[in-house]
């Protein structure tokens, strides 16, 4: 089959390997990427961290969280423009749909655009149809995550907060921490837990949360890296047990590295140890959700 130049382009893009490597991977998977970059992982060109889901868009991350901590959403709400976004609004009509979510607790797209506004009269749908002819721009929902429980306090983070809306930005984090504590204390190490998530952008909160099936990819991606090494037979389980150990710092949160802690010498998990002594109980992270203006869902 052949190959054409731009979905080499795609591939270098999303995986840093040479023009030569991707084009011999897209060669051998027939063109698909996925089998793609696990060709090139196997080979040693491609890391697992890729940029797959990356893309430009404008628009804001919102977040609202109740009074009490224990029920929130945030959101991402795109337009054409950065001079859009910022407007008041654009900003005004991003808080309202977060609240909104947080109210009946949305999880996805299409239930929260069927969401009826007042007494039914008008769904958040037709609200969006109403405000592109105000705004001149193509206003899109994208998506949604809501988190409520009555054992719970909700912390959040917004990277680069617009000046007219302190609970909007380019990137925005939402935890669920199990905890029957409160106040300014608890709500500082959420925070923290929060910047770490908006920095690092782990795809886990436990190495026990990874689904096996993605366990079992990497094994085999190992493996292949293995016998691609010339390594002895006897050598691949401590090999393989290390490469496990940089998989899981990389994208489980409690195995990362504190990104406080220049010495590299604290946990993420010994950090939130620390904050329960101060607490007076254990704290532990149950939910997260990280979003960032543009990416894919």
């Amino acid at each position: 089959m052949a190959v054409t130049a731009q979905d080499v382009q795609k591939l270098r893009e999303m995986t840093g390997a040479g023009i030569l490597d991707c084009q011999k991977a897209l060669l051998s998977s027939q063109g698909s990427f996925e089998n793609a970059i696990q060709f090139l992982r196997e080979k040693g060109k491609a890391s697992a961290q890729t940029k797959v889901g990356r893309a430009a868009g404008q628009g804001a991350i919102t977040v609202w969280v109740s009074e009490d901590g224990k029920s929130g959403s945030l959101l991402e709400l795109n337009c054409e423009t950065d001079f859009v976004a910022r407007t008041k609004d654009f900003q005004e009509l991003s808080k309202e749909l977060a609240l909104l979510a947080s109210k009946n607790q949305h999880q996805s797209k299409e239930s929260f655009l069927k969401e009826s506004r007042v007494n039914g009269s008008e769904t958040v749908d037709s609200l969006l149809k109403e405000k592109i002819g105000k705004l001149g721009e193509n206003i899109v929902f994208k998506r949604v995550k809501s988190f409520s429980s009555p054992n719970s306090q909700l912390g959040y983070y917004i990277h680069s907060p617009y000046d007219s809306a302190p609970n909007s930005g380019r990137l925005g984090v939402l935890i669920e921490a199990k905890t029957g504590s409160k106040g300014s204390v608890l709500q500082e190490i959420l925070k923290e837990i929060c910047m770490q998530i908006a920095a690092t952008n782990p795809r886990w909160i436990k190495k026990e949360d990874v689904p096996s099936e993605i366990v079992e990819k990497e094994k085999a991606i190992y493996l292949e890296q293995c016998k691609q090494m010339g390594k002895p037979e006897a050598a691949w389980p401590k090999i393989i047990e290390g490469k496990f150990k940089d998989f899981y710092k990389q994208f489980c949160l409690m195995e990362q590295n504190y990104v406080r802690d220049s010495s590299g010498k604290t946990s993420v998990q010994s950090f939130i140890e620390s904050g329960s002594k101060q607490l007076g109980e254990t704290l532990s992270v149950v939910n997260m959700v990280r979003f960032k203006v543009g990416e894919d869902s």
